[in-house]
């Protein structure tokens, strides 16, 4: 779809967007060396780090669908144990058993809970990032 101003602000667009793009990756790897650098400083083991780098990106991609039933205590409370389950297979299956066997025991794990979650919630309100 073209602009009502025409081709030049779609191109400054793209530019922008990739400057953006550019500009977010580089705060993410500030703020993840930040608390590596942090974690190295304290004493804190980087297990720690890597579980709450994934609690955040679960909470984020899979929260954003049913980010409306969050006003709900019984979902909250399922969602909180539902991310300390997730976090326990992340942690423990990359421990033992290597990044290998993490992708299709996640999936069949993800499959499991988000069942139940439909089954107990109803499906996710949205329909994705809109």
């Amino acid at each position: 779809m073209d602009s009502a101003v025409g081709k030049e602000k779609k191109k400054r667009g793209k530019a922008l967007a990739l400057l953006f793009l550019v500009g977010a990756g580089l705060i993410v790897a500030a703020a993840f060396t930040a608390a590596f650098w942090m974690a190295d400083e304290h004493h804190i083991s980087s297990g720690w780090l890597f579980a709450a780098g994934a609690a955040l990106i679960f909470f984020l991609v899979v929260g954003w669908g049913y980010r409306r039933k969050f006003r709900d205590p019984v979902f909250v409370s399922f969602f909180l144990a539902w991310t300390f389950i997730h976090l326990l297979v992340f942690l423990l299956v990359l421990a033992y058993l290597g990044f290998i066997w993490y992708l299709p025991i996640t999936v069949l794990e993800l499959w499991i809970v988000f069942t139940i979650a439909i089954w107990q919630f109803g499906p996710p309100p949205d329909k994705g990032i809109r």
